[in-house]
């Protein structure tokens, strides 16, 4: 599947606490963004 880049406004504080998160969790930020989305459209 061909991935898509786009740009994110986002609050910096909270951005930080992701990156933080991604790297405990050995992932991209790519990654992590594009599974809460798909956790998010499944839920509705």
């Amino acid at each position: 599947m061909e991935r898509q880049t786009i740009s994110l406004k986002i609050n910096p504080e909270l951005w930080k606490e992701a990156k933080k998160k991604c790297i405990d969790d050995n992932t991209s930020y790519s990654e992590y963004v594009e599974e809460l989305i798909k956790k998010d459209l499944k839920g509705k």
